[in-house]
């Protein structure tokens, strides 16, 4: 009986599963769609919407939290199992790849890697810029800019620190909405990357090494950090110091404009084009950075 019934009632019963699942599966996702566990260890739940706010406990990893607002990537969360309230970074608090939070995770960091676009025929300063180039002329400081901050976002996402670009591919930004993404954002560091040039144009200098640059006090700490260790490159560290760049003037974020090197030096720009190289400066950037957050940062 129940199988003739089932068989002239087949597309009733059909779309009646049909809807009790879809109505499950919503329901399910409503009331759980608010709710995420913290995959790393010692995830750091704070008073308000960032790094620079108090620390108020440590959370394990498995820590359920029911999310009741976000901002910039925080997240204001409520813990399910005492009702403490606070705040944690997002990216920390779901990342799947963290084991360990540490103080540089919690970083919001912006890379901006200097010059990029194609310059017109007739240069107006809009359509693109290549930065200096080498002695012959024939490779551009824009080149090699992009891809050592490549090299640098991997590094510092293996930190689990959350990292912005102002361009990943060759276009020109120009200089006034450079600063916009670390202010949208509140970034914990903006770190502009260049190579320097001295001489003619098209011509070889003798000129050789690396300098760090800020404006703003609250940029100095931080540069002073990479300063330390930018020294361990193979390139010559002529050292730091203040200069009122536009991308470190506009912008209230701590800030630094790092030269990595003179890109129409052989000497120097032999290394400079190399990966090993670009690797060597994001690795050692990391450790600066690192550091740094680790001397300003209080945790739990």
């Amino acid at each position: 009986m129940i199988k003739k019934w089932l068989l002239r009632n087949l597309i009733g019963v059909i779309m009646t599963v049909s809807i009790l699942t879809t109505t499950f599966l919503l329901v399910y996702s409503l009331a759980n769609k608010n709710k995420i566990t913290t995959y790393p260890n010692q995830v750091q739940l704070r008073s308000g919407p960032g790094r620079q706010y108090s620390a108020t406990a440590p959370l394990k990893r498995g820590t359920n939290l029911i999310i009741m607002s976000k901002t910039r990537g925080w997240y204001k969360v409520r813990r399910t199992d005492n009702e403490q309230i606070g705040w944690v970074a997002g990216w920390v608090a779901e990342s799947k790849t963290l084991r360990t939070a540490t103080p540089i995770s919690e970083a919001t960091i912006v890379l901006d890697p200097g010059h990029g676009g194609v310059p017109s025929k007739k240069y107006d300063g809009l359509s693109g810029d290549n930065g200096s180039s080498s002695a012959n002329g024939k490779f551009f400081e824009k080149t090699y800019t992009l891809r050592t901050a490549r090299h640098m976002r991997t590094a510092l996402q293996k930190t689990g620190a959350r990292v912005l670009m102002t361009r990943d591919k060759d276009v020109l930004i120009p200089l006034l909405h450079i600063p916009r993404l670390a202010e949208k954002y509140q970034a914990d560091a903006q770190i502009s990357i260049h190579f320097d040039h001295a001489g003619n144009e098209n011509g070889t200098t003798e000129a050789s090494g690396i300098s760090q640059y800020y404006y703003h006090k609250n940029g100095k700490a931080l540069t002073q950090a990479l300063n330390t260790s930018l020294n361990h490159l193979p390139i010559n560290n002529r050292g730091m110091d203040d200069a009122q760049y536009v991308v470190l003037d506009k912008v209230t974020r701590p800030a630094t404009l790092l030269e990595l090197g003179y890109i129409n030096n052989p000497s120097n720009f032999k290394l400079i084009r190399t990966t090993k190289y670009q690797q060597q400066v994001a690795q050692l950037t990391v450790q600066g950075l690192a550091t740094y957050f680790k001397q300003n940062t209080e945790m739990k």
